[in-house]
């Protein structure tokens, strides 16, 4: 055989690359708790589809309302308390000291939970 009927039979034989066009999604429950992640092989389930970046990082993902939203893990100081005109008794000035209802205090200041 020549060349060219080598060329020929090999290009015959080849069959053109059709690029993989990748939908990743990512499978949650009815508490939008995410439970497995999929690019290509598609399972029953309710999902929704999600860019790569998202993805990447789903651990740090629930799925509300079809959309996905960050958990917030930040574990800094949080103020609980805010002043209001009813809610904890606690001592002017320092919320963290609450005054019990058989306890009397001379400067009351009341505090209710932040929502």
């Amino acid at each position: 055989m020549s060349n060219e009927s080598w060329d020929d039979e090999f290009n015959r034989l080849l069959k053109p690359v059709v690029p993989v066009t990748l939908e990743y999604r990512v499978y949650y429950d009815d508490d939008g708790i995410i439970y497995r992640c999929s690019m290509q092989q598609h399972e029953p389930g309710d999902y929704i589809v999600v860019p790569k970046e998202q993805y990447d990082l789903y651990y740090h993902y629930r799925v509300v309302r079809g959309q996905m939203v960050k958990i917030d893990t930040d574990a800094r100081y949080r103020v609980q308390l805010q002043r209001s005109t009813s809610g904890y008794a606690t001592v002017a000035g320092h919320a963290g000291l609450l005054i019990e209802e058989d306890e009397e205090y001379p400067d009351i200041e009341y505090h209710a939970r932040t929502n």
